[in-house]
């Protein structure tokens, strides 16, 4: 009853919103779509039919046949819960979840599998890191590849730190898979092609509603108080209104640190810690992916919140080490910029286009 009461607090703020600023909150409307139609839907739906492909044609099983002996002893997980943690690292969120989802609603995998490989697999992607806060929010995409290292580096301690939470019976270990005759590409398309386009409409959705709710929180004065009660600590209140906005939506928190005038130190490890955690609009979306996979959503909000504080610590690490480099990009305000430090780029390619190849030679070996 409590949650339920909760909720329809919500919901009543949100109309009263609605009502009292609708010209604000239909251009807060409007531009959540135009993000999700112009840069989500293109990105994300044609790797979400990929992905569903590959799923479906059995890759799952062939990298968990070569990974076996890196993934059990890492994390204590068949080697077929690489293929989630890879994929959802070059594609961001919420591939991560969906793949797993995908694994577990087919019996690849047990729910408490699933759980563990939920804690470090759905992480942000390349893209929305090196282009969107790296390059456009701070104009220095290595900002954006440092935050990706962080981030994949996060996501492996919390993963090792959560196998204790998730002990492995011998049953369970998926030592070996049934060679079965993928399905042909006319009965499977259809399927993956109405899966996605759900799968994607209901990010879309609740795309749309997060902005519309930080926008009511920011016209009804709720972040500004927010700031002004939290103004005893020595941060400036555009920080603390970033912090206060990534908790429920991080790309807009993150560009309210990008502009706030603190050190840039501060800003930078904050950034890295709220795109780690995603924010309440990310976790949503997750457990609207996971509507049919029952986990336990607070050990899933609490490995987040682990992954973000690993993905803080490693940013605090490096920073002294490689800042330097930060100084060799070009200021940009593109959404993809080349930079002077150009190893990280490099790396991601090449280990993108390995993993590719790799598949495709396996696919066609198991034919």
């Amino acid at each position: 009853m409590k949650k339920n009461s909760f909720v329809i607090i919500c919901a009543c703020f949100l109309v009263f919103a609605l009502l009292r600023y609708p010209q604000a909150m239909l251009a807060a409307g409007a531009k959540s779509v135009t993000l999700w139609f112009n840069q989500v839907l293109p990105s994300l739906f044609p790797f979400m039919v990929a992905c569903s492909l590959l799923l479906r044609m059995g890759a799952a099983e062939m990298v968990g046949e070569w990974l076996r002996p890196l993934m059990k002893p890492l994390f204590g997980l068949p080697g077929i819960a690489a293929f989630p943690f890879f994929l959802g690292i070059f594609s961001g969120y919420p591939m991560g979840a969906k793949i797993t989802a995908s694994l577990y609603e087919e019996k690849k995998i047990s729910i408490s599998q699933a759980e563990h490989i939920l804690s470090f697999c759905n992480n942000p992607g390349p893209l929305f890191l090196v282009g969107t806060v790296g390059a456009a929010f701070f104009h220095a995409p290595f900002w954006g590849y440092l935050f990706l290292l962080c981030c994949f580096l996060g996501a492996l301690a919390t993963g090792i730190l959560f196998r204790f939470l998730y002990p492995q019976r011998a049953d369970t270990n998926f030592s070996s898979y049934q060679k079965t005759t993928p399905p042909p590409i006319t009965e499977c398309l259809p399927k993956t092609i109405a899966d996605s386009i759900d799968t994607i409409t209901q990010i879309g959705g609740y795309i749309i509603i997060f902005g519309v709710a930080v926008e009511a929180f920011k016209q009804t004065g709720i972040f500004d108080l927010l700031g002004h009660m939290l103004s005893f600590l020595p941060f400036s209140n555009e920080y603390l209104c970033g912090l206060c906005g990534g908790v429920l939506e991080m790309t807009n928190g993150t560009f309210l640190l990008s502009t706030a005038p603190d050190d840039l130190f501060i800003r930078l490890t904050a950034s890295c810690m709220l795109v780690a955690f995603g924010g309440l609009s990310i976790l949503c979306q997750t457990f609207g992916i996971l509507r049919n996979v029952p986990i336990k959503k607070s050990r899933y909000v609490a490995a987040k919140l682990s992954n973000s504080l690993f993905s803080g610590i490693f940013f605090f690490a490096f920073v002294p080490f490689l800042e330097k480099y930060a100084q060799k990009t070009v200021p940009t305000l593109a959404v993809m910029a080349e930079t002077a430090f150009s190893f990280p780029s490099l790396y991601v390619n090449c280990s993108l286009l390995f993993f590719v190849f790799a598949l495709c030679f396996a696919l066609f070996q198991r034919r």
